[in-house]
C-alpha cells in the first residue's frame, strides 16, 4: 500500500478559484484511508472547510481505489462541475487527470512511500519510501493520522533494507 499525506489546506486552494471553480471532490477509500489523508471522514472535513471559506463544492464521490481504471466512472462529474479535487494517491490523481481531461484535476496529497500494517494493531510501517522521503524508512504511524502520530518505540518487528 502507499503512504500518504496530505498537502497543507493552503497549498490546495491555492490551486483553485472561488469566483470561477465548482469543485467535485474525488476520494479514495484505500491506501490514503488507511494512512489517514482520505477517506470518508477526510472528503466531508475538506468539503466543509471549503464551503465555510466560501468555495464552491457541489458534491463528492467516494471510490474503492481510485488507481483502478473501471472504478473512476463511478463519479458521474455533473456538468456544472469544472474542478476536481483529488483525494487520492498520484496513482489515482493521474487516473482522474486521464478520465476527467475536460475539468482541472488538483492533487491533495503526496505519496511517501510504500508500507506495511498491522490491522490488529493499527500500526502503519514505512517499507519503502520514495527517495524523496528516504529517511522515512521504518517509521511507524497510528493507521488514519496522517502521518501526524509518529511512534517512537517499534512496534512491528522487521528488516529493512533499501
Amino acid at each position: 500500500m502507499i503512504f500518504t499525506n496530505s498537502f497543507k489546506y493552503e497549498d490546495i486552494i491555492s490551486k483553485i478559484d472561488k469566483e470561477k471553480d465548482s469543485i467535485t471532490i474525488v476520494g479514495c477509500n484505500g491506501c490514503v484511508r488507511t494512512s489517514g489523508a482520505g477517506g470518508p471522514e477526510k472528503m466531508k472535513e475538506l468539503a466543509l472547510k471549503l464551503r465555510n471559506d466560501g468555495y464552491n463544492v457541489l458534491d463528492g464521490y467516494m471510490l474503492p481505489a481510485a488507481c483502478v481504471e473501471p472504478y473512476i466512472h463511478k463519479a458521474k462529474l455533473s456538468f456544472d462541475v469544472n474542478t476536481v479535487i483529488a483525494l487520492s494517491c498520484s496513482a489515482g490523481f493521474f487516473n482522474m487527470k486521464n478520465n476527467f481531461s475536460h475539468v482541472k484535476v488538483v492533487e491533495s496529497v503526496e505519496d511517501i512511500g510504500l508500507f506495511v500494517a498491522d490491522a490488529n494493531t493499527e500500526i502503519i510501517k514505512v517499507v519503502m519510501p520514495y527517495e524523496k522521503h528516504k529517511d522515512k524508512l521504518g517509521e511507524e504511524y497510528i493507521m488514519g493520522t496522517d502521518g501526524k502520530d509518529k511512534l517512537v518505540e517499534k512496534q512491528i518487528a522487521m528488516d529493512l533494507e533499501v
